[in-house]
């Protein structure tokens, strides 16, 4: 491979899975501010998988029709510095540094450019590079438990808290304050207990819109439920979120209708990323407020495998790309 190239997923078509193609591509120039990050780990998520597949599909009169203007995707990277422009301030070359690019995407690939005054941190010390990929997670929990306005004391019930933002929202709303029940298999119980759930249901062995509580909060972290089957889980003055549009998007519209007659019973907040969101998530990371739940980890050459794990919706926290430069779990 030539020095000016690398090795990356592309994405020439809307499609599932067997559309990525490892190829050789230009490697990317840094601008005088900008930064050149040399990827060691980065992630696929419910994101990549919806943009790969081009849903819901009137979003690709923002991101291209008939085809994809992105074509190497990846939101979520970590990595070392390689080259630093030469206005950029603060990043050195050799740093450690993680980081999302939700505008751009590309860290499904050996080298991504990024703006210096982009989402992007110096790591944690002692981390590796897997440990801080929970930015996508996070940006959406909080945004939803921010919109909720959550304090000490409120209830919030987590349907789909195994997934990467169900387990953020569940560690945020806890550091909040709030007592937590958490909705997922079996086999996520211990792990939610762990992460500080007050309480936990099996929705396999238990219909969890029938337990008989009343909570200040729903959020379905999933897009499996609807408002109308979680209403009755609803205290007078609660109210209902969720991460996915919804059967034919009618949490939009039940949002829009919510705001227009000012009963507030249900959300669908925006996910607009502060200015400080990286640096936060930096120091949430090194006190433990949030904690990173590896899933399974693929080489880029699998990525495709990845994509289909997250499609399959089976996946606990993160599932990790590593490039293979060196260790990236500490």
């Amino acid at each position: 491979m030539e020095v000016n190239q690398m090795r990356a997923a592309h994405s020439p078509r809307y499609g599932t899975a067997e559309v990525l193609e490892i190829q050789e591509v230009a490697k990317p120039e840094p601008q005088v501010d900008e930064i050149l990050v040399k990827v060691h780990a980065a992630t696929v998520g419910r994101t990549d998988d919806g943009m790969l597949r081009g849903i819901p599909k009137f979003a690709r009169l923002f991101f291209g029709f008939p085809k994809p203007k992105l074509t190497i995707l990846g939101m979520e990277y970590a990595g070392i510095v390689e080259v630093v422009g030469q206005e950029v301030s603060g990043f050195n070359v050799g740093d450690k540094v993680f980081g999302m690019s939700p505008s751009k995407y590309g860290a499904h690939a050996q080298y991504i450019c990024v703006s210096a005054n982009s989402q992007i941190s110096q790591m944690p010390a002692a981390m590796g590079f897997a440990d801080v990929l929970t930015c996508e997670g996070v940006w959406y929990a909080d945004g939803v438990l921010t919109a909720f306005g959550v304090k000490p004391g409120d209830t919030i019930l987590i349907y789909g808290a195994s997934g990467a933002i169900g387990l953020a929202a569940l560690q945020l709303a806890k550091s909040y304050g709030a007592h937590v029940t958490a909705v997922g298999l079996d086999q996520h119980q211990k792990l939610f207990k762990t992460l500080g759930a007050d309480q936990t249901i099996d929705y396999t062995k238990q219909d969890f819109t029938e337990i008989g509580s009343e909570f200040d909060f729903v959020l379905d972290a999933v897009g499996k439920s609807t408002y109308f089957k979680c209403k009755k889980l609803l205290k007078p003055k609660g109210i209902y979120s969720a991460t996915d549009g919804g059967p034919w998007g009618q949490n939009f519209f039940l949002a829009l209708w919510s705001k227009i007659t000012k009963n507030n019973r249900v959300l669908f907040p925006l996910p607009v990323l502060p200015k400080d969101f990286i640096h936060l998530l930096k120091k949430r990371l090194e006190s433990g407020e949030v904690q990173t739940i590896i899933d399974r980890t693929y080489p880029l050459e699998q990525i495709a495998d990845a994509y289909r794990y997250v499609a399959s919706e089976q996946k606990t926290g993160i599932v990790v790309i590593d490039m293979g430069v060196g260790p990236v779990i500490s």
